[in-house]
């Protein structure tokens, strides 16, 4: 360091008399496959919590870095083939950003020294690791080189970058392999026209995506604006500004498979993967924990966080919190192990067994157009829900359910007339959103990554769903958990939104027409809200209708996970079979490659406009327009801040 000209070391007797001289102990922190790396405490001296904030926090943009990249990859235009993917490594990082002498003195450190020498200090003459805003000042730097690159990809530039021509090399090796547009969203509405080309950076990793035969320009882009702003002298000691370790691993070759901030992915069949060496530690971690009957708090909370940090490539696993947040409630020192704990983390051991086989898709992991609308209520006497088809399946009638309360479930209420009962309405809604959501996905033909949203009246089954936990009891636990089974067997993903009681009288009506004949029932729905086709009613099945009234009895169901895409044959409910004709079979998406009709033209909306809660009106409503990945936040980091121009400035 003191060689490259990033440190200077000078005896303690040399600089203890200057002012503003502060001392920080220093440490190093392991890293995987890679050196370690030093670090300093300046919380020690009050450094960090004097710091002046004057440094561009917004200038950490990194926080969405990989959804930006996802989006860019799921909307492709798939005419050009596969998206290519490579990654760019700052050598030394931190260190290429200079320091004034004043702030050197402010973050001094005392370096370990033998037992026949005088103590030595470091001074930085770059920004260290540790300091509070070291990061903010080295993104502004990397993000406008990122932003340059991105608003500027055409430019053409004599780059001598002494990597260059080894970039070019393998980038040249690579021949893009068969591409069918199936593997990318199949229900996009308008196509880019010219191939990706995109470069986003988080903190010091550059990562680019590009379609051919952009990827040779990407990259050249890039490198010229790093070397515009990280330029060294020609006799300069430092290293490249590109890691070589990092080239000679082959991160800077574009690739159809790469790792991508601790993530697998692969372009071709647009799916998301765990690294091998996570899986490993996740193997690992459920193996200890299933053979312990008692954790301290800290073990625990560390299982929790490594689960949470893997829950993007498991899907639907973010709704398995519950029982496990649960062991963190008792304040003894040692936490036992429960036994509905321990069954938790056998549903992630089975999970684990199915996560190579059965990649999550990126399609899933993106926003786009909800497939179908609907709306769920529960009541005293039963459930009840409806779902319509968005635009995209014009022609599917809109259905209905409905499904009595268990008798011990009414006995189990709790009311005014019965203050013992142990389960509330904030349940019966979480089950009614369930039940109506997995009613949906196995009576509606197949499609893959069906994304569902449902309105309910209760703010508690909302918010449940959404956030995927609750700390309230472990019944909505229960209920959640065949939420994630019935959410991973379909590939779909449930949204809900919250709409006022008032608005949601068809579902309000359903969850009391028990009284009513499914003929009468399909006369009143007919006249209350005409819809051509006319509506449908269907019945839950009845393995789903019993497994989640085991959950709200609080009774443990033994009903294990569904391997992804594995059916159930559903035997006769209490009910039988449905008295109407079976669903017509939707029209496939791949069909649509123009624009969708705007609201006031589109003969859907016009024949649901009555009826249809204006909440949900709303979330159709934004898909109206061809959907735009999201961009780079504002500020923009590659023009000059006008007072900069100043000679004085």
């Amino acid at each position: 360091m003191v060689h490259m000209g990033y440190w200077i070391v000078l005896p303690y007797s040399t600089v203890r008399g200057l002012p503003h001289l502060k001392l920080a102990p220093v440490g190093v922190i392991p890293q995987r496959e890679r050196r370690p790396r030093p670090i300093i405490d300046y919380s020690y001296n009050g450094v960090n919590q004097g710091s002046l904030p004057l440094a561009p926090a917004h200038a950490m943009q990194f926080g969405h870095s990989l959804q930006r990249i996802l989006q860019r990859l799921a909307y492709c235009n798939p005419a050009y083939g596969p998206p290519l993917m490579a990654k760019i490594d700052l050598a030394d990082g931190y260190y290429r950003i200079p320091l004034s002498p004043a702030a050197s003195l402010e973050l001094a450190v005392v370096l370990p020294a033998d037992d026949h020498r005088e103590s030595l200090i470091g001074l930085p003459l770059s920004l260290p690791m540790g300091w509070a805003l070291s990061p903010p000042y080295f993104c502004a730097f990397t993000e406008t080189c990122a932003d340059m690159a991105n608003r500027h990809p055409q430019q053409p530039h004599a780059c001598t970058h002494p990597h260059r021509a080894v970039m070019q090399q393998n980038s040249a090796l690579v021949t893009p392999p068969p591409f069918h547009p199936t593997a990318i969203l199949p229900y996009q509405t308008s196509l880019p026209k010219h191939p990706l080309s995109y470069t986003d950076v988080y903190i010091d990793d550059f990562m680019l995506v590009a379609q051919h035969p952009q990827q040779s320009a990407t990259m050249q882009n890039l490198l010229h604006h790093l070397h515009t702003i990280f330029r060294d002298d020609a006799a300069s000691p430092r290293r490249h500004i590109v890691s070589q370790s990092k080239v000679d691993k082959g991160d800077a070759t574009f690739a159809t498979v790469k790792r991508i901030l601790g993530w697998d992915i692969d372009t071709v069949r647009m799916t998301l993967h765990l690294p091998p060496h996570r899986l490993e530690r996740l193997e690992h971690l459920l193996h200890t924990f299933h053979h312990k009957r008692y954790t301290t708090r800290r073990q625990w909370q560390q299982l929790l966080g490594e689960l949470r940090s893997m829950t993007l490539a498991l899907h639907s696993s973010h709704l398995l919190f519950t029982v496990l947040q649960n062991v963190l409630r008792t304040t003894a020192r040692r936490m036992r192990i429960s036994a509905l704990a321990k069954r938790s983390l056998q549903d992630w051991q089975q999970m684990l067994t199915s996560i190579t086989h059965h990649p999550v898709p990126i399609a899933s992991l993106v926003p786009h157009t909800p497939h179908y609308l609907g709306a769920t209520d529960a009541s005293g006497e039963g459930l009840g829900g409806w779902w319509c088809p968005s635009f995209l399946s014009p022609d599917t009638p809109p259905c209905a359910w409905r499904q009595q309360l268990h008798p011990e479930a009414k006995r189990s209420l709790l009311t005014a007339t019965n203050p013992t009962g142990t389960l509330n309405n904030n349940e019966l809604e979480l089950q009614a959103a369930v039940l109506g959501h997995a009613t949906l996905l196995q009576n509606t033909p197949a499609q893959p990554h069906r994304t569902v949203v449902q309105g309910t009246d209760n703010t508690a089954a909302h918010s449940w769903t959404n956030k995927g936990s609750t700390t309230s009891s472990l019944v909505p636990a229960s209920i959640l958990r065949v939420l994630a089974d019935e959410s991973r067997r379909f590939h779909s993903r449930l949204s809900t939104v919250y709409l006022p009681g008032e608005t949601n009288t068809i579902a309000d009506l359903l969850s009391r027409s028990f009284h009513l004949s499914d003929t009468a029932l399909l006369d009143h729905l007919n006249t209350m809200a005409p819809h051509q086709p006319p509506w449908k009613l269907v019945t839950p099945p009845a393995p789903l209708v019993s497994a989640l009234n085991s959950a709200i009895l609080n009774k443990h169901h033994e009903r294990p996970f569904h391997t992804p895409g594995q059916q159930e044959t559903a035997p006769r409910g209490p009910f039988g079979h449905s008295s109407v004709y079976p669903l017509i079979k939707t029209h496939g998406f791949n069909t649509l490659t123009t624009q969708c009709p705007s609201y006031r033209f589109s003969r859907t909306d016009i024949a649901w406009a009555p009826w249809l809660p204006a909440a949900l009106q709303s979330k159709l409503g934004q898909w109206r327009r061809r959907y735009v990945p999201w961009d780079r936040p504002f500020p923009y980091w590659d023009k000059p801040t006008p007072a900069l121009l100043h000679q004085e400035n």
